[in-house]
């Protein structure tokens, strides 16, 4: 790829959008990988890379990472971009850069755009890994996703930004909005295949708590009380309301031991009191 052609004009307002937050740690279902796309902290050489010169020190770490395939050689390359990034920014190393700048960049320190479709690439491979287990884990029959093109053009753009600069705020928001890329898509498609399942999906992901969602919020029918399984086949407000907390769900990691309480907010937000039906 070249740098004039690195980032669509759609996606260019999202270093603007690319406010720092709160450190996240990532413990989860997932157990994506992301320690390589945060660098090392140090402002210093990166440690095993000596003083040489930035460029240099990141082509040498960019080699390591492909004989040794390791986050730690990851790192390296992430501290020497850095390096090297700062070195050509100069007085604004310190500031985000502008996407125009970012491409000029790329052009200028080709391994600085190696390194980004590195990382991005490493990235994909283990969300899709995740989006894999998870789909297994339901149970479901449907092909787990992948990062569409929007969503790994925005991966791109979030990982070079995060070599300029390279600092401890990155650790905070970087693995978030990786996370969240895709997060409103997966939990449409999420939602569309739970609408289609048996009610045996609901006893075993909801577990102990089964039984009390069932009485409170199953459609209820003139001689029983119908299943949770019916009631999100047939009813949109519900559907909307799993979508919605799915998506929180796994753009905070998709903590599975979280996630019978998450459904269970999402049948109980629409259906208290219970309705007839």
């Amino acid at each position: 790829m070249s740098g004039a052609a690195a980032f669509p004009p759609q996606e260019r307002d999202l270093i603007k959008r690319a406010n720092p937050v709160g450190p996240v740690e990532l413990r989860s279902l997932h157990t994506i990988r992301l320690d390589y796309v945060t660098g090392n902290e140090s402002s210093g050489p990166p440690e095993g890379l000596g003083d040489a010169h930035p460029v240099v020190a990141l082509r040498a770490a960019l080699d390591r990472y492909e004989r040794a395939r390791s986050p730690a050689a990851l790192d390296l390359a992430f501290a020497a971009a850095a390096r090297a990034v700062a070195e050509r920014r100069g007085e604004r190393s310190g500031e985000p850069p502008e996407v125009t700048e970012l491409e000029r960049l790329f052009e200028e320190i080709p391994e600085y755009e190696e390194l980004v479709e590195v990382a991005v690439h490493e990235t994909e491979r283990s969300v899709e890994a995740a989006g894999a287990r998870l789909w297994e884990w339901f149970g479901l029959e449907s092909s787990s996703p992948t990062w569409n093109e929007g969503e790994r053009s925005r991966a791109r753009l979030l990982v070079a930004c995060a070599c300029a600069p390279l600092d401890e705020q990155v650790v905070g928001w970087l693995g978030p909005r990786l996370l969240k890329l895709s997060a409103d898509r997966w939990a449409a498609l999420l939602t569309a295949d739970l609408r289609r399942t048996e009610e045996d999906l609901w006893r075993r992901v909801l577990g102990e708590r089964y039984e009390s969602v069932w009485r409170r919020c199953a459609p209820r029918g003139r001689w029983r009380t119908r299943e949770l399984s019916d009631l999100l086949a047939r009813d949109d407000a519900t559907a909307a309301a799993i979508r919605r907390r799915l998506s929180r769900w796994l753009a905070d990691g998709a903590d599975v031991t979280r996630l019978p309480s998450v459904l269970e907010a999402a049948f109980v937000e629409t259906r208290t009191p219970d309705r007839l039906a």
